[in-house]
């Protein structure tokens, strides 16, 4: 049972790095009726979801080992990425709660007043 929700967890994180990086392309987030992005935060939500990738590949080859943990790793991959492109195909609105986040961490980064006199 707790390698169940183990799995569960890779495929989650791996879910949310995919739809992260989906986010930060303009098309998707139109589908999701947000805003764009900045360059700069486009590009630390692509850190962020290489990172997770990375991470989760790193737990399953230390849980599972090297054959089993990159193949686990693999297939959770696939089905990740799969379950990101229905959503944003048939159901986009789903995915508009992580792009309005991702859009509120951009405002709050730079929303800077500037008094200016003259």
């Amino acid at each position: 049972m707790v390698t169940v929700m183990i799995y569960t967890a890779f495929g989650l994180i791996l879910f949310v790095a995919f739809a992260l990086l989906a986010l930060t392309q303009f098309p998707h987030r139109r589908a999701t009726k947000t805003s764009q992005l900045s360059p700069g935060t486009a590009l630390k939500a692509r850190l962020l979801a290489g990172l997770l990738l990375v991470g989760v590949l790193i737990m399953a080859v230390w849980r599972e080992g090297g054959g089993f943990g990159f193949l686990l790793w693999g297939s959770l991959l696939s089905l990740s990425a799969c379950a990101v492109s229905l959503i944003l195909g048939w159901w986009p609105h789903l995915l508009a709660l992580l792009a309005r986040l991702m859009l509120s961490l951009n405002s709050r980064h730079t929303n800077v007043r500037l008094d200016v006199k003259g």
